[in-house]
């Protein structure tokens, strides 16, 4: 039996490093493409491609909050709006799926109660949420990743209501709704500055 002692993580950029060295554990197949990389007006961490060749932008921080989940949302919502723009250009040495939506995966040692509501509101346009735990024993760094059951304390599923969107304007309903999310996210923030 090996003793572990934790060790406590620096900085976001330290768990960018862990990230991208151990992506393949975070989920099989995914490939690390570039990091950072930015997308409008924020940062991603890491920017990957999965085992079906669809975009993942990972998004670190140690304690992870709203911030960093509006932060996640905000850079698929971009990629999904300048898509078109940015297929030819961007990652060309990647194999990726040039029509697939972009997806999101937060990757934080920790994640306040804050930041997990607002995972569960979101339902599955929520990133994926991963814990990153640094040890350390006598042979040296070992990484401990779990990924995170956001279905737990969840009310009830409300039926989707059915709507026929054709190919052409799936990217356009995907950053509208991201749109709203993000003005919901942003009175969300605001309201919180009274409290």
């Amino acid at each position: 039996m090996r003793a572990l002692t934790r060790r406590a993580v620096a900085d976001a950029g330290e768990l960018a490093r862990v990230a991208a060295e151990c992506a393949s554990q975070l989920e099989p197949g995914l490939v690390p493409v570039q990091r950072p990389f930015a997308a409008g007006e924020v940062t991603v961490d890491l920017a990957c491609a999965d085992a079906n060749g669809r975009l993942v932008l990972v998004v670190c921080d140690v304690v992870a909050g709203p911030e960093t989940v509006l932060r996640a949302v905000e850079a698929v919502a971009w990629w999904g709006e300048h898509a078109a723009a940015l297929r030819p250009s961007v990652f060309p040495a990647a194999a990726l799926d040039r029509d697939a939506a972009p997806r999101a995966l937060i990757v934080a040692s920790r994640f306040s109660d804050r930041a997990l509501r607002l995972l569960r509101v979101l339902g599955a346009s929520a990133p994926e949420a991963v814990e990153c735990r640094l040890f350390q024993d006598a042979d040296g760094p070992v990484v401990g990743l779990g990924r995170l059951d956001l279905a737990q304390g969840a009310g009830p599923p409300r039926p989707a209501a059915a709507v026929e969107v054709t190919a052409a304007e799936v990217p356009r309903a995907q950053s509208t709704g991201a749109a709203v999310l993000i003005q919901r996210l942003e009175r969300l923030r605001f309201s919180e500055g009274f409290r």
